[in-house]
């Protein structure tokens, strides 16, 4: 994990505990346009996503780019998405656009075709009604190597996760099983789903009602008019940055790095994908997509969700170590959100 500040860097955890992760955090909101230094990722990478905290009152929005370096060269600026927490506004959507030479951006992803060595990321922020202001607080980035993702290797279990199972309330994706519902609702609302669990959690142990959301305000709070869903990555996180809690999406390398994020009290929220037969004990025989929260491990290192495709009194499961490692990381990558508290970054020092 890299992380800089708008205003002195802190003692932030080891690079070698999250090289996949990039962060910038900003003590003062920047105004009109930033953008990043060069960041070199000397591993190499094939694809990004980007990922940022920031509240935009009155409909004002950012809008988030990313170039990349591929040998000596440098890409066009890709669009990563467009920003505003006011739904009704154009500019909250993702870009799909028309692939070019290098690559191409598919909702909230950026592929590219070879890979590079180096990106820069910026952000630029449109005033609102009242000449009011996006104040961006923290940006990501979180690289990745397509195929080999799925077989990184993330190091040793952490049997001091094992016996930890954090208490993040229960919600079902169903409470709108209807296709007039935004984005289809039920099984498209897996993502904004685990995100109201997290903040429920969050609200709960640090008292702050405010962070508590229902499910159907969640999904209409990140739902993405151009992708017709609410399962956009950088989306969820944002919404719940609106709200006051921290976050990012960030790609990791095993079960050992969700160890760590719960050895520091933080559940995650997780990519998979299952093919039939792939996950013994889920709601679903398959899925093309879907995200869960992880709560912890029981003693023998088997993977504790709570899964929101669960009906009511069943949303808390148990699934197979191996079986779970292998829908997420054969899934997504290893994708994850991260969110919690404002003073998140101190919680993992």
């Amino acid at each position: 994990m890299s992380v800089s500040s708008g205003a002195g860097a802190a003692a932030d955890p080891s690079p070698a505990s999250h090289p996949r992760l990039w962060l910038q955090r900003f003590t003062h909101p920047p105004q009109g346009r930033y953008t990043s230094g060069v960041v070199e990722v000397p591993s190499g990478f094939s694809s990004a996503v980007v990922s940022w905290n920031v509240t935009t009152p009155n409909g004002s929005w950012i809008e988030t780019h990313l170039r990349a370096r591929i040998g000596q060269r440098w890409t066009a600026w890709y669009d990563m998405g467009h920003w505003s927490a006011q739904l009704s506004s154009d500019n909250r959507r993702s870009r799909t656009a028309a692939p070019d030479a290098d690559g191409r951006v598919d909702t909230d992803t950026l592929f590219l075709r070879a890979p590079a060595n180096a990106f820069q990321v910026s952000v630029e922020s449109h005033a609102g009604a009242a000449a009011e202001v996006p104040q961006l607080t923290l940006l990501a980035v979180t690289t990745g190597s397509g195929k080999n993702d799925a077989s990184a290797r993330g190091g040793a279990p952490s049997h001091v996760a094992w016996g930890h199972d954090i208490a993040v309330p229960e919600r079902t994706q169903h409470v709108h099983d209807s296709p007039d519902a935004l984005g289809g609702g039920g099984e498209a609302w897996c993502s904004p789903t685990s995100v109201s669990m997290v903040m429920a959690y969050w609200s709960e142990r640090l008292h702050h009602p405010q962070w508590d959301t229902d499910v159907a305000t969640a999904a209409n709070g990140a739902f993405d008019p151009v992708y017709d869903g609410c399962g956009n990555w950088p989306f969820n996180v944002a919404y719940a940055s609106e709200h006051g809690l921290a976050g990012w999406v960030e790609r990791l390398r095993g079960l050992r790095d969700i160890e760590a994020y719960v050895e520091a009290g933080l559940p995650v929220i997780a990519s998979i994908k299952v093919k039939p037969g792939e996950l013994a004990g889920s709601p679903y025989k398959k899925t093309d997509g879907h995200l869960l929260v992880v709560r912890g491990f029981d003693k023998g290192g088997d993977v504790i969700v709570n899964d929101p495709a669960g009906r009511p009194g069943n949303i808390r499961r148990v699934y197979r170590r191996r079986q779970f490692e292998h829908v997420w990381k054969h899934g997504s990558g290893g994708i994850v959100y991260v969110i919690g508290p404002p003073d998140i970054l101190k919680r993992l020092r």
